[in-house]
């Protein structure tokens, strides 16, 4: 758990998250491979790619297969926030403060009264052309203040906030460059910065709370929690005869249709491209994916004990009780009886705990990446996650010890090789 709230740490935004899993994946023998250029694969190779510098997928091949297949986990890179807007200063009377725009659906007051960092990219320009530094001041740059309870009687009572207008920090009393304090920041030159993809970051970065450090409290616990084990399972897999895959993709919070998230062809091109490289056909390669299995990793609604109406009388799902298996029968998630039972299987063969859970019937949910990313790679999958409460809090509260359950059973899942019958059953 120390290993996930120091990735967390360091991981700011997603185009950090995915620096820092590819520094991982480089110091355990995976090199990176650029979409623009012809792959030469070797089997026994573990390669991975990056898309916009906030997506990145790895792979490990088999040193040697007969009938081949692709074991997928995939997970998104980004969270709720707020993104500066490209002209973001905004003056106010005496003071300086920064026009921002939402991302996601964070739930907004938990970000108010926090000191926050500002972190992202900057893209600028030299004499080779344009360039990306990753910034983070990793220090108090801005803050929502709240207007204090004597001129605002009703705060109590639950109100409305306005994005535009009560939703906008404060940087400074006096005018200020944000880009210049950038461009010392990074050793650049301040006319040399061209553009810029920067969001607010809670500077708090997350501690085992409780009296037996039962949880772990933390800005992006959904979805860093499952990169973070997909990175480590990953890393730590040896293919048996299948190619396994860690697809962490981002822009889930805002739909995934980007060239960047899970709405893309990423999966179904790098899918392919491994295909030919290995010296399949068409069909052969059709044939490969009939026999593959996605397991779609991203964290779940655990029972609030202060909110007990919000959960299914028979299938809530309890923080520290092991992964959660979900379920929806209008499809919103990938999971069908098969997928479950193949997955349900693999967490009692690897002594992990599962839990299964179902919204509401009142209560409809949302879909995931698995949903979205079957659109183009028709294959087997099942729907999974971490219980935790407070999602798209600017802190989350999740269960300690469930980590552990999800990378045994990732562990697992990469160690078999799956075969599909004639009528669609699972054999491994």
């Amino acid at each position: 758990m120390k290993g996930l709230i120091e990735f967390i740490k360091k991981s700011p935004t997603a185009f950090h998250a995915v620096e820092n899993i590819s520094k991982e994946l480089e110091a355990n023998g995976f090199t990176k491979l650029s979409e623009n250029k012809r792959w030469d694969l070797k089997l026994g190779g573990k390669y991975y790619i990056t898309r916009n510098n906030s997506a990145v997928l790895a792979f490990s091949l088999p040193e040697s297969f007969k009938k081949l297949s692709y074991n997928i986990v995939a997970a998104h890179t980004d969270s709720p926030t707020f993104k500066l807007k490209p002209n973001f200063t905004l003056d106010k009377g005496r003071y300086n403060m920064l026009n921002c725009e939402i991302y996601g659906g964070p739930i907004l007051n938990t970000w108010m009264d926090r000191p926050l960092n500002i972190a992202g990219r900057i893209i600028y320009k030299d004499s080779e052309g344009l360039k990306t530094k990753l910034l983070s001041f990793d220090r108090p740059m801005a803050i929502m203040p709240n207007c204090s309870i004597h001129y605002y009687h009703e705060l109590n009572s639950g109100v409305k906030l306005n994005p535009q207008t009560e939703l906008v920090p404060l940087v400074s009393d006096t005018k200020c460059d944000l880009l210049e304090l950038a461009s010392k920041e990074l050793g650049i030159e301040r006319d040399s910065i061209v553009s810029h993809d920067l969001y607010l970051a809670v500077l708090d970065r997350g501690t085992l709370c409780g009296a037996n450090n039962d949880f772990i409290v933390s800005p992006q616990i959904d979805n860093l929690e499952c990169s973070y084990a997909i990175m480590k399972s990953l890393i730590s897999s040896i293919p048996n005869g299948s190619i396994n895959i860690g697809a962490m993709f981002d822009n889930e919070e805002i739909g995934s249709r980007t060239r960047q998230g899970a709405g893309s062809r990423m999966l179904d091109d790098t899918l392919l491209r491994i295909s030919n490289a290995l010296g399949l056909d068409e069909v052969e390669h059709r044939m490969a994916l009939a026999n593959s299995f996605m397991v779609s990793a991203d964290n779940a609604q655990g029972f609030h004990p202060n909110y007990p109406g919000k959960y299914d009388p028979t299938n809530a799902v309890y923080l520290n009780e092991g992964i959660v298996i979900k379920n929806a029968a209008r499809g919103s998630y990938t999971t069908d009886g098969m997928s479950q039972a193949y997955f349900k299987t693999i967490c009692e063969f690897a002594g992990a705990k599962y839990q299964l859970n179902t919204n509401r019937s009142d209560v409809p949910g949302g879909s995931t990446l698995g949903a979205i990313s079957l659109g183009s790679v028709s294959i087997h999958s099942v729907d999974i996650g971490l219980p935790q409460v407070a999602m798209h809090s600017c802190m989350e509260t999740a269960g300690a010890r469930d980590l552990d359950d999800l990378i045994k059973a990732l562990d697992l899942f990469y160690r078999l090789h799956l075969v599909v019958d004639n009528d669609g059953e699972l054999k491994f």
